[in-house]
């Protein structure tokens, strides 16, 4: 994979992780703020649930499944002109 290449994945991958930081941010206000003042099925506030607990939980599994399918592993270190 040449320097162009890489750069072109690393852009792919830092607007994945932008994209998926922003639906977060996005997520937590919309669980946090919306719903009524009642008891979740834990017994917690439903807001406190949703935002603190099931968000997270699902966002850690996006995140996985996003890593497996859009990002790639690429090697750091520049090749010289003479290792080629």
């Amino acid at each position: 994979m040449d320097l162009s290449q890489r750069y072109k994945q690393a852009t792919k991958e830092a607007r994945w992780a932008l994209g998926l930081a922003i639906l977060y941010v996005i997520g937590w206000c919309v669980c946090a703020y919306l719903p009524k003042n009642s008891s979740g099925p834990i017994g917690f506030p439903l807001w406190f649930e949703l935002s603190c607990i099931y968000l997270p939980i699902l966002f850690v599994v996006i995140g996985y499944w996003i890593v497996k399918i859009v990002f790639l592993d690429i090697p750091l270190d520049v090749e010289s002109k003479e290792n080629k």
